[in-house]
Parts: C-alpha cells; sequence; structure tokens
C-alpha cells in the first residue's frame, strides 16, 4: 500500500525538485572538487571486493561511536535508518531534519566546525556548489556499482569526471494519467491516446462546460507543466547547457507556443483557474478521461478510485501528432558524503543502502517516492512491482531532462510567456520577445 507520508504530496512537488539558483552546467563541467585530500581519502578505504562495499570504521561497526545523517522527513528517516540496522545491528546511527535546500548551505559552516553530518540529504542540483564547497566527497568504489543500478542519466549529474559525488535515491516526473474506466466506456477501449490530436478527437464528444465536464484537464500556469507539450514540438529548454542561452529566442518556440495556445480548444479555462481542486481534485471524482500531473497525486487518485468505482493508468506524456518524444523536466534527491566526515567508509556505506533493494523499499514504503533505480530493479522492489502505476513515470522519466541548474528567474519568465499565450493576452511573437527581453534583463542583474 502507498505510504500517505507522499502525499505531503504537493510540497515536494513539481520544481521544487529542480534547480532553484546559480548557474546552469553540464554533468562534465562541475566545479572543482573541494580538495585532492577527498579523492584520497575515497582511495585509501578498504574495498571488500566480494561484497561490494567498504569496510566501516571499528568505532562505528561496533557501536562504540555514532553516524549522523539529515533527512528532512521524520518518517523516512526512521523508515531507513531501521532498515539499514536490520542489515547492520550494531551500528547507531542518529539524525537530524534539515531541510533539502538548506543542507549544503548549512553543511559548509557546520562541517568545517565539526557539527555537521556524515550524510545528508539534499536535490541533486545542489552537488556543484556542494562538491566545489568539499561538502560532496567523491563515492569511490560505489560509483561503479551505482552506474550499475541506475541510469547514466541519474548519475551523470552528480559527476565530476569518472567520480559520483552523490548517491541517486529518488526521482519523478510528470506523466498522462487516465480513467481506464470511463476510457472503456467512452470509446470502448481503456488504452490511452498517444497524441493530442487523439485527445482532441474525444473532447468534440465528451466536452461540455456547461456542466464542467472536460476530456482533459491540466495546469496551464507554469512552464513546468507546459513543456512537455513545448518539447513535443522540438523545443528544448537551454540547449547549450548555457545560462545565458535559455532558448527563448528560438524561431522553433513560436511554433510550439502556437500549439500549446491551440489546446485552449479542449480545456477552455483560463490559466488562473487550473488549481490542484479543478485539475487533481476534478479527475478523482471520476468523470475526467485524462489528467496531467505526477506521482504527487497517486494517494488522491487512489482515494478517489476506490471511492467512485474507477481504474485508472499512468503513461507517458502525449506528442503532437509527428512530433518527438515529449519531454519533462525531471526532480532527483539524492545523499551526499560529507567530505569533513569522520567516519568516511560508513558514511559511503550508509548512503549507497539507500539505493540497495532494502533501501529502495524502505524510501517506497514509507513516502511513495519512486526509487531512483533500472526499471528491472524497480520490479523487483518490494511493493513497487504491484503498483501498477509506477512504470509510467518511470518509463516518462526516461525523457525527462534534469537540468543541473536553473535560475529562479528562468521560472518567472517561462511561467509569463505560457501564460500570456494561454490567456490571450499576448500574441505568440510578442509574448517570446517579452520573455527574451526580461530573461536578459533579469540575467544581467
Amino acid at each position: 500500500m502507498r505510504s500517505n507520508g507522499a502525499a505531503a504530496g504537493q510540497a515536494l512537488n513539481r520544481r521544487n525538485l529542480l534547480a532553484l539558483g546559480g548557474l546552469t552546467v553540464t554533468a562534465g563541467t562541475l566545479a572543482a572538487c573541494g580538495g585532492p585530500e577527498e579523492e584520497e581519502q575515497a582511495g585509501e578505504l578498504e574495498w571488500d571486493e566480494e561484497a561490494q562495499q567498504y569496510v566501516m570504521e571499528e568505532e562505528i561497526a561496533s557501536g562504540q561511536a555514532s553516524l549522523k545523517v539529515w533527512f528532512e522527513e521524520d518518517y523516512l528517516a526512521e523508515a531507513v535508518i531501521a532498515a539499514f540496522n536490520e542489515e547492520y545491528p550494531d551500528v547507531k546511527v542518529e539524525y537530524e531534519l534539515v531541510g533539502k535546500h538548506d543542507a549544503v548551505g548549512k553543511m559548509a559552516l557546520a562541517g568545517e566546525g565539526g557539527t555537521g553530518a556524515d550524510v545528508y540529504m539534499t536535490f541533486y542540483n545542489e552537488i556543484p556548489d556542494a562538491i566545489d564547497d568539499g561538502t560532496a566527497a567523491p563515492l569511490g568504489n560505489y560509483t561503479d556499482v551505482l552506474k550499475g543500478r541506475m541510469s547514466e542519466a541519474f548519475t551523470g549529474v552528480v559527476s565530476q569526471e569518472d567520480q559520483m559525488h552523490a548517491v541517486p535515491v529518488t526521482t519523478e516526473s510528470m506523466a498522462l494519467m487516465y480513467n481506464k474506466t470511463l476510457l472503456e466506456e467512452l470509446t470502448g477501449s481503456p488504452e490511452p491516446a498517444g497524441t493530442w490530436e487523439e485527445i482532441a478527437e474525444l473532447a468534440e464528444e465528451y466536452n461540455d462546460p456547461s456542466s464542467n465536464r472536460w476530456t482533459i484537464r491540466m495546469s496551464t500556469m507554469e512552464i513546468y507543466r507546459a513543456y512537455p507539450i513545448l518539447s513535443t514540438m522540438g523545443w528544448q529548454v537551454y540547449p547549450d547547457g548555457n545560462v545565458d542561452d535559455p532558448g527563448f529566442d528560438d524561431p522553433g518556440l513560436a511554433e510550439a507556443l502556437e500549439y500549446y495556445a491551440g489546446l485552449r480548444e479542449i480545456w477552455d479555462v483560463p490559466s488562473a483557474d487550473s488549481t490542484w481542486e479543478t485539475i487533481e481534485e476534478g479527475f478523482a471524482g471520476g468523470e475526467t478521461p485524462y489528467v496531467t500531473t505526477g506521482p504527487w497525486s497517486f494517494s488522491l487518485f487512489d482515494e478517489g478510485a476506490e471511492a467512485n468505482g474507477f481504474e485508472y493508468g499512468v503513461t507517458t506524456m502525449p506528442i503532437a501528432e509527428g512530433g518527438d518524444p515529449a519531454a519533462t523536466f525531471a526532480g532527483m534527491h539524492v545523499a551526499a558524503v560529507s567530505g569533513y566526515s569522520k567516519y568516511p567508509a560508513a558514511a559511503r556505506v550508509f548512503a549507497n543502502f539507500m539505493a540497495s533493494d532494502a533501501g529502495a523499499a524502505a524510501v517506497y514504503a514509507s513516502s511513495g517516492q519512486i526509487p531512483a533505480l533500472n526499471e528491472d530493479l524497480l520490479s523487483g522492489i518490494e511493493g513497487i512491482g504491484d503498483d501498477p502505476h509506477v512504470a509510467g513515470i518511470v518509463e516518462q522519466s526516461a525523457q525527462a531532462e534534469l537540468v543541473p541548474q536553473v535560475p529562479e528567474y528562468f521560472w518567472e519568465v517561462g511561467d509569463a510567456m505560457v501564460v500570456d499565450v494561454w490567456d490571450e493576452l499576448s500574441d505568440v511573437d510578442a509574448a517570446q520577445t517579452k520573455a527574451v527581453e526580461t530573461y536578459n534583463e533579469l540575467h544581467g542583474l
């Protein structure tokens, strides 16, 4: 059963998992490591080849000293530590609640002062700064272990050259969710549409604005939500990984925005009205065939499906007919080992455990969040194999883009652009020009 812990739901969603400041970089151009002593430290640790793990320091292995970890949520910390102690019963682990957005900045001070954690949770986009500060140590031999368990898309954005500096723990992405029961009644098949054109065709018969009945519900207030539509028309954000160029002046974006505006015909709702209540709660009521949202809505949809007698599915985002696969923005939580840890081997063992089968099962059972593992491994994780909705998120995540760091003003400018187009506050050319000028102005401050 999916934990209600994940329903805190909305708090973990959308661009909270994406970059909120700093420069855009690519995995190959991450800032230099906090110091060569960290590389030497990882190389000097004793590696158990048979067990494929580091040998923990005797103080930790015997319980004479404790590992200290930072988590954001009690329920996740307690579940992971309990699972870790099933494998390492003599190891003492204490935790402190520290927000993921605050962890890197706090560790830079606390680590040097000797009061920081050995392992801490943060967002993948924070790792470049943590490498710079020496607060995200290289994982050493665990790099090869983890690369065998998860995609390069996940491992690459937390790597510098050949070394990972954080363990990808969970990931999420938007996807298309559909009411199988209702679709079978309406079309004779529970299978979802693959294109926006197919959805529009159903909308011609099913939509009834006077009774607030719609074929699809989606938020139109954010570029985060609009991006899958813009990307299927060929537009890519930050095409060169350069913070100077978000791609707002791309001629292809004009065509993509025109297509986006045309979808107002099937979901004729002002952007300000496309709220959680309108979108997610509307789908949970059982009278909407499609919705675009993410796994943060699963708990609500599970309750709605049971209460209203329908079955729902999850699949990849629809594409424009003849268009590209729809890319989404992905988010990812990671565990980093502090370069200041007194117990670098044990810290790496704990961080790596979070991406093990047992660690992933504890993460999923307690939070409902999807482990950042390859699909074949996910199917064997307790609880996930029985969850029919995870596979759709994983499949869409394979098409998602992990943008290492995006300035906050990107979201402000992008949101304004898609709202202007959707609400017909300006034409596409004017909205695009405004986006370019505003971004350049804010970027130059």
